[in-house]
């Protein structure tokens, strides 16, 4: 039977009662990026924590806008898009942030990261949703339309000019699809909004994306459990994190069944299908963005290989579940 499930949390907080003194309350909303967002935090009273609690969500709610390549083409992603092979087109800056940072991430990920990629994610977000309509019916992409789409798909067909504020598509088929970095990126902003508001304390999970930010009242870090890819729900392993991200990169909560075959969604820009690499890849770093990329990428590579490119980032910690079944941690 075909099963998709779309953005379901790859990360479980694990989180207890502290008696008296400030309580814990935690509130969500699943309407925004496509997957449950959840903050969680210690505080006086009820009142105190809802306030950074909208304080938040209303800043994801404006990310979505920006980074939503399905919006109306007036803002952000889905008017730079609507603008492909036309002139450059003025972009907000968190949307300047992002797309530099997926050019950049395409050089340090060796290309495995590519925001252009968006004709060929179209093509499989398509077969996604037609097999959930129809799981009779339900087909990956042809080879040929995927080849015929990865001819628009060049990064450097993405003209950013930082100092004008502008962000151009020199090509007419191409589009931009920051999948693989938005909800990181996001999570680290409104990480950064919080922090500037004076709140401390407190964790945001935004599907397989976490940001853990200071520690809870008497322990040394927020507990957090990388959930086995099985069905199990067990825990693969727990970590005491403060001041970083935690990201899982994963291909078994989105996908569609055809024949008998799985097809998830982290799509390999060699390949064009999905990736074969390891069967989950969680990236701890001080920058949640930047750790967003390196988890997709890890994912999408054999062991061996997401251990050397995560010693690229001083600092960073990889947790990688082998296609053998195998949990290895590095460094």
């Amino acid at each position: 039977m075909k099963r998709i499930l779309c953005a379901a949390l790859l990360l479980c907080l694990l989180l207890g009662g502290c008696g008296s003194g400030p309580q814990k309350y935690t509130a969500e909303r699943y309407d925004l990026f496509d997957t449950l967002i959840f903050v969680t935090a210690y505080s006086e009273s009820r009142e105190s924590f809802d306030q950074m609690a909208q304080l938040m969500f209303e800043e994801f709610q404006r990310l979505h806008g920006l980074f939503d390549i399905y919006g109306d083409g007036s803002e952000g992603l889905s008017r730079l898009n609507a603008h492909a092979g036309g002139a450059a087109v003025e972009v907000e800056p968190e949307v300047m942030q992002l797309l530099k940072l997926g050019k950049d991430g395409y050089d340090l990920t060796d290309g495995k990261v590519n925001i252009a990629m968006g004709a060929v994610l179209k093509l499989w977000s398509q077969a996604r949703e037609n097999a959930m309509n129809d799981e009779d019916s339900a087909a990956p992409p042809s080879m040929e339309s995927l080849q015929e789409a990865a001819q628009h798909c060049c990064i450097d067909d993405l003209v950013l000019d930082e100092q004008a504020g502008t962000a151009q598509l020199l090509d007419k088929d191409m589009s931009i699809d920051a999948g693989a970095i938005a909800k990181g990126f996001a999570t680290g902003l409104a990480a950064d909004l919080l922090r500037e508001n004076g709140y401390t304390d407190f964790v945001i999970s935004a599907g397989g994306n976490v940001w853990a930010e200071g520690t809870p009242p008497g322990s040394d870090g927020w507990r957090v459990g990388v959930q086995s890819p099985d069905e199990s729900g067990q825990l693969l392993t727990t970590l005491t994190v403060s001041d970083c991200a935690v990201v899982t990169s994963g291909g078994y909560l989105r996908y569609f069944t055809a024949d008998g075959v799985q097809y998830h969604h982290i799509i390999d820009p060699e390949t064009l299908m999905p990736s074969q690499g390891v069967l989950s890849a969680t990236v701890v770093y001080r920058d949640s963005g930047v750790a967003d990329l390196f988890s997709t990428a890890c994912f999408m590579l054999p062991e061996n290989e997401s251990a050397a490119l995560a010693e690229k980032l001083d600092g960073a910690r990889l947790i990688v579940l082998t296609r053998d079944g195998e949990l290895k941690q590095y460094p």
